[in-house]
């Protein structure tokens, strides 16, 4: 018996970019695990799952190689105002930032 002409045929979609970005919103950002984010988006766990994973293999790493060539910068401190900006990234995406500044008279190394 041939079964070939009995097999169901799997129906594939292709989700846009802007469905694909909001699943990595929630999943990085609001901190939503992949089957809750699929669910909020109507979209297979599996298929979320494999969109999350690519991001994380390809994208995250990407972007980590891009950075690592800066370094953290050091300075002798004297008796002045000194501004900081420090600026918080999860995943190479921009979260908030923070100005702090200070008076002191230590040397830093």
């Amino acid at each position: 018996m041939k079964q070939d002409s009995k097999r169901h045929k799997t129906l594939y979609y292709k989700l846009s970019s802007e469905l694909r970005q909001t699943l990595i919103h929630l999943i990085c950002l609001k901190g939503l695990k992949i089957k809750e984010a699929a669910q909020q988006l109507n979209i297979k766990y599996a298929m979320a799952k494999s969109i999350f994973f690519y991001y994380r293999n390809n994208m995250i790493r990407y972007k980590q190689s891009l950075d690592q060539s800066k370094r953290c910068m050091y300075r002798t401190i004297t008796k002045e105002i000194i501004v900081f900006r420090i600026i918080s990234q999860i995943a190479g995406e921009y979260v908030n930032s923070k100005i702090v500044q200070q008076t002191t008279t230590q040397i830093s190394m």
